[in-house]
């Protein structure tokens, strides 16, 4: 019943809806992308860097992208994103070649494609925080997680089905139409304006990292869900070697397992989107990370493809509390003004956990299975152990700006 108030909210569900198509377009679009550099321009160097390029430059800019929404249409600005990545990746698809000035072409367009993503990423949830009622927050969290999970699960087998059916560079061209879709969904939504205006520039983008960083919860979610993103990072890149040196399995149980996780994954969002609730965010955390770290330690137990799955069902059902315990107390302690930069600053941090954990899987990989496990391990841990540090007091009140409560703000004589 929940879910089903959530998305009586035309509004909510028309977010949810392109929020879904975008994502799905981005995982796509890594794909597609790098197929068609390697195997049509025969560029592999070229490739990672333009993922790169389409993913860093917006994770950067996100203090500054967020402080640029406060007060301004959500919806719109949610739009536009969709249509400059529609742009630039229809560019890329017509335009891109093998020489130097279609390449030059290529990293610059996906240069461009990621300096608006943190007006894509936080429309959503900036609705959701502000918009929506208490009680329809955690429904539509779960939603969030769910779309999460299956864009990571459905997104790289619906590109290679693109790639097969149209080519490497007609496949990039689908994805552009994708981004089209998913801002013409944006755009019919209406104007959303949830909080009032503020100031735009650095000083307000280094405000709200502050604002991060001196705020006891949101310091601690940080720190919690980078781990968890780290170690989920070093797994991917250990998988493989784990897979067939370890377990001795084809290497086509590396996309089995990851499917495996995503389905558990879709079915943990859903129930901790319906079952969360005001207070019990810390400790849908904690059995998050405890999951987790259960399941990287059984990857230890080189063992049967069975108990491979078995230790992926357990990282799936690990997403669920982890994202809706994550994104509903973020909820609850935003603050009352700039609420929306915090929002994209957040999730721009916790999101930078998953390639730092790739590149730390990379570094580590000439130590042996043994490490890269260990390392992955370690993080997951950490994140654990972060959780137990999270703040057990009462966290009801949203704070303002200046530390107050709303309505301690409404009753002090300058209010």
């Amino acid at each position: 019943m929940s879910y089903r108030k959530v998305l009586t909210d035309r509004v909510c569900a028309q977010l949810a809806l392109s929020t879904a198509v975008g994502r799905f377009a981005q995982v796509m679009f890594d794909v597609t992308v790098v197929i068609f550099v390697v195997e049509d321009l025969h560029r592999p160097a070229a490739a990672g860097l333009a993922v790169l390029l389409a993913t860093l430059p917006g994770l950067l800019l996100s203090p500054l992208s967020g402080s640029f929404l406060q007060g301004r249409n959500v919806t719109g600005w949610m739009a536009a994103d969709y249509v400059i990545k529609a742009a630039a990746t229809l560019g890329i698809a017509f335009g891109a070649s093998a020489d130097s000035g279609g390449v030059w072409l290529l990293w610059g367009l996906a240069l461009l494609s990621s300096l608006t993503s943190a007006f894509g990423n936080v429309a959503f949830r900036s609705y959701v925080a502000l918009s929506l009622p208490a009680e329809l927050r955690g429904p539509a969290n779960g939603l969030d997680s769910m779309i999460a999970g299956l864009a990571a699960m459905a997104g790289p087998a619906l590109a290679g089905i693109a790639v097969a059916v149209f080519g490497g560079r007609h496949s990039v061209a689908v994805v552009g139409v994708a981004f089209l879709v998913a801002a013409l969904v944006a755009a019919a939504s209406g104007r959303t304006t949830p909080e009032a205006g503020g100031e735009v520039g650095l000083r307000s983008a280094v405000e709200a990292v502050r604002g991060i960083l001196v705020h006891p919860v949101l310091r601690g979610l940080t720190g919690v869900y980078f781990m968890y993103q780290v170690s989920v990072g070093v797994l991917v890149v250990t998988l493989p070697q784990l897979v067939s040196a370890g377990f001795g399995a084809d290497s086509s149980w590396v996309g089995i397992s990851w499917s495996i996780a995503g389905m558990a994954g879709i079915v943990a969002s859903l129930a901790a989107g319906h079952r969360i609730s005001d207070g019990a965010e810390r400790r849908f955390l904690t059995i998050g990370a405890a999951v987790t770290l259960v399941g990287v330690a059984g990857l230890f137990l080189h063992s049967t493809v069975f108990w491979l799955a078995a230790m992926f069902v357990l990282l799936g059902l690990a997403v669920g509390p982890m994202d809706v315990g994550l994104l509903s107390l973020r909820q609850r302690v935003l603050p009352e003004n700039g609420a929306t930069a915090v929002l994209a600053v957040s999730s721009s941090l916790n999101m930078a956990g998953y390639p730092a954990g790739a590149m730390v899987g990379g570094l580590v990989a000439g130590l042996g299975l043994g490490a890269q496990t260990g390392v992955a391990a370690g993080c997951a841990l950490a994140a654990l152990l972060l959780c137990a540090l999270l703040p057990a007091g009462s966290l009801h009140a949203r704070r303002t700006s200046a530390g107050k409560t709303a309505q301690e703000a409404a009753e002090s004589p300058t209010a």
